[in-house]
């Protein structure tokens, strides 16, 4: 009988080492966050700047692109490679600007991200896609004017009226059909009440008539929307005699 002999086992003992890993730091690649900021308005004679932040995590981000588009097709902005602002390669915060002109139109933009991971050797294997609908409003410019009586009889009819217009696709201003044009009327000494609205017609121009009442001063307001800027015109003051 042949005599079998184990072989000599050490066995070392190590210091237990705690390993702490940093929350999202490596990872499935992923978009934590996307954030477009500011009230931008785009104007006839320059464009409007939206600022994008982005938070992505995994494990070595290669690249982040960003564009804001309108569902209905008619506003688009791309943003290449977004530059890493603070951050690691595995968890980053990612910075941008897109810029937007009068050939696209007003409304809520979607924000869209792509990000690529290079833990692959396709370079679109490891790539994801985040959406976030309706992340910003961008406005087109606005025109409002106003014209109302500097003096009026106390008791008689008064008539405030100007017009609304909106940036063109080609830089200039028309009217806008249907606009909602608020009057208001601030007496001396008194707070500012709204006396009504008026809409406009298909040139852009409004009517409003009211009774004057006391002395005081006269504005109109376009409240403008998703689509338009707001606008005020200045104080016009009434003498009621």
């Amino acid at each position: 009988m042949r005599t079998v002999v184990a072989p000599l086992v050490l066995t070392v003992l190590l210091p237990a080492v705690a390993i702490v890993t940093p929350a999202h730091a490596a990872g499935p690649l992923k978009v934590r966050s996307a954030k477009a900021t500011g009230s931008p308005v785009i104007t006839a004679d320059g464009k409007a700047k939206v600022p994008i932040r982005v938070r992505v995590t995994g494990t070595r981000i290669t690249d982040v692109d960003a564009t804001l588009r309108l569902p209905n097709g008619k506003g688009f902005a791309l943003v290449s490679d977004l530059k890493r602002a603070s951050g690691t390669a595995g968890d980053g915060i990612y910075k941008g600007t897109a810029v937007l002109d009068k050939a696209d139109w007003g409304g809520k933009y979607t924000l869209e991200v792509g990000a690529t991971d290079g833990t692959s050797g396709n370079a679109y294997y490891d790539f994801v896609i985040h959406r976030k609908a309706g992340a910003i409003t961008v406005r087109r410019a606005a025109k409002l004017s106003s014209t109302s009586p500097a003096r009026a009889v106390k008791g008689a009819k008064a008539k405030a009226k100007g017009t609304v217009k909106g940036l063109t696709l080609k830089g200039g201003f028309s009217g806008l059909k249907g606009a909602t044009v608020q009057i208001w009327f601030r007496p001396k000494g008194g707070k500012a009440v709204r006396l009504g609205t008026a809409k406009t017609n298909a040139k852009g121009a409004y009517t409003f008539t009211f009774k004057a009442s006391a002395d005081g001063s006269v504005s109109a307001r376009f409240p403008g929307g998703t689509q338009w800027q707001k606008r005020s015109t200045a104080w016009k003051a009434l003498d009621v005699t």
